[in-house]
C-alpha cells in the first residue's frame, strides 16, 4: 500500500501527486466515493461502464441460452 500527501486548495480542491494519479488511472472527470472512518478519508474510484467492461468475465451465456430466455419472456408478455 502506497501513501501520498494530498493538499487541499482554498475552495476544497484536492491536489494529488502525479504518481498517485498514474497508479490508479485517475483522469479528469473521474468520480470517487469518499468513505469517512473517524479522521480517515478513503477514496474509492467509482467504476464507469468502461471499467466494468474491462473487468474479467465472471459468467458466460451461450447464444442458445439467450434465445431460450427471450422465448420465455415473449410468452410472458403475450399472456398479459
Amino acid at each position: 500500500m502506497a501513501e501520498y500527501v494530498v493538499r487541499v486548495g482554498k475552495k476544497g480542491e484536492l491536489y494529488t501527486p502525479k504518481k498517485m494519479r498514474l497508479q490508479i488511472g485517475m483522469r479528469p472527470g473521474n468520480e470517487f466515493i469518499a468513505v469517512i472512518a473517524g479522521e480517515k478519508v478513503i477514496l474509492e474510484k467509482r467504476k464507469t461502464i468502461i471499467d466494468l467492461l474491462e473487468e474479467d468475465v465472471i459468467a458466460t451465456v451461450s447464444e442458445e441460452e439467450i434465445k431460450e430466455g427471450r422465448e420465455i419472456l415473449e410468452k410472458e408478455l403475450l399472456e398479459r
